[in-house]
């Protein structure tokens, strides 16, 4: 069977208000998802999203064969980290082998958008953009590495239900656009550690972390530059701009939740991915 791979996403480094729209900018994580195209639909009635994309992308493409996804991932599911995306993701980039056709970022966003709200990650930079309507796009600068102690909580959240009974509006965030694109621009993981905390404490009121005063306490013991989380899901990760010190104190947080940890990826990285690597 033809196959794809991509990657999650670490929450969202930046979500709120800019301009009167919504956007956000995520960075993408070494956790990844595999999508195999099958003709045959059983085992493939839970992927519903990747399912109605597929039959988007060949509907567009006046394609009359019928595809379904199969998907192995490692991406936890309903906590933040984009895998409804990266299931979509990788579905459209084996369509594109299976098609022998060249991706088109229009096309994908597009179609993507109609099956629910799509996440960053699917650009090839970090971007700030509208994940609702792709009405605002706007390349920030090449992802670059920095580490996570990433803390997981129990219960999930369906990002597609929550954007639509939201009853309050995420926060303006003007001043944090400008001081992300100067962190992404000079790959400064202290002041993106800075943008990320405070788009989590702004939004605390949209969707309230309860163990978030917790996890801030840790990120000063431990030296962390600041926290990055899910704004529709359920997650909080520490940021660190050195894996040494990252993994010392990993092995010294005593705390009642499931942590573990992450990373981000370099664009040479996802480079490989959407080579077909193998998921880690």
């Amino acid at each position: 069977m033809i196959s794809a791979v991509a990657y999650g996403s670490l929450g969202e480094i930046l979500q709120g208000r800019y301009k009167g729209i919504d956007v956000l900018c995520s960075f993408p994580v070494n956790l990844f998802t595999k999508v195999y195209l099958t003709e045959d639909v059983r085992n493939t009635y839970e992927y519903v999203k990747t399912n109605s994309f597929i039959k988007e992308i060949l509907k567009k493409w006046e394609i009359e064969e019928k595809y379904f996804a199969l998907v192995e991932s490692n991406i936890p599911k309903m906590k933040g980290f984009a895998s409804s995306t990266a299931d979509i993701l990788a579905a459209y980039i084996a369509l594109l082998k299976r098609y022998k056709r060249i991706f088109n970022i229009e096309e994908f966003v597009k179609t993507a958008i109609k099956i629910e709200p799509t996440d960053s990650i699917i650009f090839d930079k970090a971007t700030l953009f509208d994940y609702k309507e792709g009405k605002y796009i706007r390349a920030l600068g090449d992802y670059f590495k920095f580490y996570c102690i990433c803390f997981e909580g129990i219960e999930g959240v369906d990002t597609l239900s929550f954007n639509k009974s939201a009853k309050v509006p995420l926060q303006e965030v003007d001043d944090l656009v400008e001081l992300l694109n100067e962190a992404i621009k000079n790959k400064s993981a202290e002041k993106l550690a800075y943008v990320s905390t405070q788009s989590i404490l702004r939004n605390q009121k949209r969707l309230p972390y309860l163990y978030l005063n917790d996890i801030l306490d840790i990120c000063k013991k431990v030296e962390g530059l600041g926290i990055v989380g899910a704004h529709s899901g359920n997650m909080i990760s520490i940021i660190f701009d050195d894996k040494e010190k990252r993994d010392f104190y990993m092995e010294r947080i005593d705390y009642k939740m499931n942590f573990y940890p992450l990373e981000t990826l370099r664009k040479d990285e996802i480079y490989e991915v959407n080579n077909d690597i193998s998921i880690k």
